[in-house]
C-alpha cells in the first residue's frame, strides 16, 4: 500500500493499467507476502532455475517490471494475461493466466 502511488504513477508512464501489475504480484506473491529475501521482487521477475534478480528498493523492482512489460510484453503485442503468459511463465498450464484475469476482474 506504501508504494500503490508510484506503481499507479509508472504503470500509467508507460500507458499500463495498473491493475496488471498488481494482479502479477497477487499470483506471484501474494502481493509481496513470499518473496525471496532482500529482493524486494513481487512480479517473480528474472527469478528462474539459474538465479533470482533482486531489487535495492520496490521503486526499482516497479520501475524494472513496468519498462519490461510495456517493452518486451505489450510492446509486443502480448496484451493479455493469456499472450503474457506464454513468455513470462511458459510452462504454467494456464493457471497463471487464470489467477491473473481473475484478479483483474475483481479489481473493476
Amino acid at each position: 500500500l506504501p508504494h500503490a502511488d508510484y506503481l499507479v504513477n509508472a504503470s500509467r508512464n508507460y500507458r499500463i493499467d495498473p491493475r496488471l501489475i498488481v494482479a502479477i504480484a497477487q499470483q506471484e506473491s501474494n502481493l509481496c507476502k513470499k518473496i525471496p529475501d532482500n529482493s524486494f521482487n513481487c512480479w517473480g521477475w528474472g527469478i528462474h532455475s539459474r538465479g533470482t534478480l533482486r531489487f535495492a528498493s520496490y521503486e526499482e523492482a516497479i520501475d524494472a517490471v513496468v519498462k519490461g512489460l510495456a517493452k518486451n510484453y505489450l510492446g509486443e503485442g502480448l496484451t493479455t494475461p493469456e499472450a503474457i503468459m506464454g513468455i513470462y511463465t511458459p510452462l504454467s498450464d494456464g493457471s497463471w493466466a487464470r489467477g491473473v484475469q481473475q484478479f483483474i476482474d475483481e479489481m473493476k
